[in-house]
């Protein structure tokens, strides 16, 4: 195998040398790449990536999918080596962290950096991975179902809405997000107001039908009409939307809290090159422009172009500058405190 003069030319050779040369003479033949990463969207995930990465540096991916909590479990007990690449939110990513469990990597080896948002480049500091996808929060309602139209989240409190919400668990990745957004509709701070923020929480229980921690689930809920409102992230509109187009999405006058789903190398991967060479590609322009086509995933980079229809569900273009993006390390450390206080008001997930 020639030896490659570097992983920036290697991905700038990608659509076109690797597509005509053979199996044995691609650069990575016989080396297996081992992603953790989501369950959901799993068969557009091998088109538009696995796929076509396979076919072009003749590696095999094995992916593994599961929720976040689960992930992080799995990756902090793993033995060195068995992962590569993790893709997962940002909460997670600190944890991992906190953990050992994320290695850094060289920026010059990723090309297509210079592509994407500045605040995607490294969110969680110089020499870590970057975010492949925005996302922010909002309510989803059925109109034919819900008795009230919905602006905030302070609507949720509405007595009309006895027994119709579902809201995400505090351990989930939305589960800050919602938080902040609480606190911010009863002008409290999290950090300095949680035993108020959740005095305002146990007012909202009568109301709450599902504290899920499986957005699929919960979408399953508002199609069979077992709740009519639900806090979710904006990818998880795309799927629910694609079951009732009738189904209303919400930025709540409260702000666009949101934050990254993000791509990061596991401490003791063996396949480092190949493991910065797959991030590198999941922010080339036809990967991040076929996620969006298809409603799986936001795209990070600049030159992105998506028509209304396809921009609609999205963190996209001028709504990334607007986005309240929670201070991670601050939320790591509250985490455990705010899981008690949660517990304790609704129940233990």
């Amino acid at each position: 195998m020639k030896k490659l003069v570097s992983l920036s030319l290697a991905l700038m050779l990608l659509l076109s040398v690797f597509a005509f040369v053979s199996a044995e003479e691609k650069p990575f033949a016989g080396q297996t790449l081992t992603i953790s990463t989501f369950a959901f969207n799993a068969e557009l995930l091998q088109k538009n990536i696995y796929d076509p990465f396979q076919e072009l540096t003749g590696a095999t991916i094995v992916a593994d999918g599961a929720a976040n909590a689960v992930r992080v479990s799995k990756i902090a007990e793993a033995a060195e080596g068995e992962y590569d690449v993790v893709i997962i939110g940002d909460m997670f990513v600190k944890q991992l962290m906190a953990e050992g469990k994320i290695d850094t990597l060289n920026p010059a080896s990723l090309a297509n950096l210079d592509s994407v948002y500045e605040n995607a480049k490294a969110p969680m500091g110089e020499g870590y991975g970057p975010a492949y996808t925005f996302n922010r929060l909002g309510i989803v309602y059925d109109p034919a179902s819900c008795p009230i139209e919905i602006t905030s989240f302070a609507d949720l409190w509405n007595p009309e809405l006895v027994d119709y919400v579902a809201i995400p668990a505090i351990t989930n990745t939305s589960g800050p997000l919602f938080y902040y957004g609480v606190a911010k509709a009863f002008d409290l701070e999290p950090g300095k107001d949680d035993e108020a923020i959740f005095a305002k929480l146990a007012e909202l229980k009568p109301n709450v039908k599902s504290t899920y921690t499986s957005a699929n689930n919960t979408i399953t809920m508002l199609n069979q009409g077992e709740v009519a409102v639900a806090v979710l992230l904006d990818y998880s509109y795309t799927t629910a939307k694609s079951a009732n187009p009738a189904y209303v999405w919400v930025n709540p006058v409260e702000g666009l809290y949101g934050g990254y789903n993000m791509l990061n190398i596991v401490t003791g991967s063996k396949n480092k090159e190949l493991a910065e060479l797959f991030i590198d590609y999941y922010l080339s322009y036809d990967v991040q422009y076929a996620e969006a086509i298809d409603g799986v995933d936001s795209p990070v980079r600049t030159d992105i172009e998506l028509d209304a229809d396809h921009a609609q569900n999205f963190t996209y273009g001028d709504m990334v500058d607007q986005l309240i993006l929670p201070d991670w390390d601050f939320v790591t450390e509250k985490l455990p405190d705010w899981t008690a206080s949660w517990n304790e008001t609704f129940g233990v997930q």
